[in-house]
This record gives structure tokens, sequence and C-alpha cells, in this order.
């Protein structure tokens, strides 16, 4: 049961390192540059990305 906690903390981790990217890009100066789409898509993808390593957690 051990290395399942620490699975689930590695799985959380990622998860709220990748969040932080998200909101990091999202106030940086560089989308100023993108077009409403392309912000549009990068955030889908990256969305959905982040709900995967969510469930991780709920899996392991």
């Amino acid at each position: 049961m051990e290395g399942s906690t620490s699975d689930q903390d590695m799985f959380w981790s990622q998860a709220r390192e990748l969040f932080e990217e998200i909101v990091s890009w999202l106030d940086s100066d560089s989308i100023c540059r993108l077009e409403h789409s392309q912000i549009e898509s990068k955030l889908l993808e990256n969305g959905y990305e982040l709900l995967r390593r969510l469930l991780q957690t709920k899996i392991f």
C-alpha cells in the first residue's frame, strides 16, 4: 500500500506541475501573439492531459 501512496503523490505532483504551467502560460505575454483559436487548441490539449493526470491519481 505504501508504494501506491508514493505513486499517487507522484501523479498529484505531476498534475499540479502541469496546472501551474498552464496558468503561467496564460499569464505570459507570449499568448498575445496567438490567435484565439490557437490559445483554445493549446488549452484543450493541455486540459485533457491535466485531466488524464488527475484521473491517474484515483486509478493508482
